[in-house]
């Protein structure tokens, strides 16, 4: 299995490769807080912004194969082999190792992330066209 982090294998990038990578690794961060915690919102736009990135976010997992555009990007600036299955790069995996300093399972974690970004979706659009909100 290939390593989660991307520290040891981006050494040889050069400065502003690496300074764009951390770019879209922040970027990333910002997706996934947006999804995931979106619904929280009190505002219509932020309710949207969810609806559009998660159903744009499942588009592309489904036409890529699995793999996040965002985590090829910052693999492609790190100089980082795309691995041969999409749980080998799995973003939330990486995140939840770095946050609460324990491993799960690439199949564990992208399971989270689905669940959760469609618990999110829904809770979104109930929002969005309830008269009750």
């Amino acid at each position: 299995m290939e390593s989660i982090s991307f520290r040891n294998d981006a050494s040889s990038a050069s400065v502003p490769r690496r300074i764009a990578a951390s770019f879209f690794y922040l970027s990333h961060i910002f997706v996934t807080m947006l999804v995931g915690l979106g619904w929280l919102a009190p505002w219509d736009i932020v309710l949207w912004s969810v609806v559009v990135v998660y159903c744009a976010t499942e588009i592309l997992w489904l036409t890529r194969d699995g793999y996040c555009i965002l985590t090829d990007i910052e693999r492609w600036l790190l100089g980082i082999e795309k691995p041969k299955s999409a749980l080998q790069q799995n973003f939330i995996q990486r995140l939840l190792l770095s946050w609460t300093g324990k491993s799960f399972t690439p199949q564990n974690s992208r399971n989270l992330t689905v669940i959760w970004g469609r618990l999110s979706l829904s809770i979104c659009i109930v929002r969005l066209y309830s008269p009750w909100f």
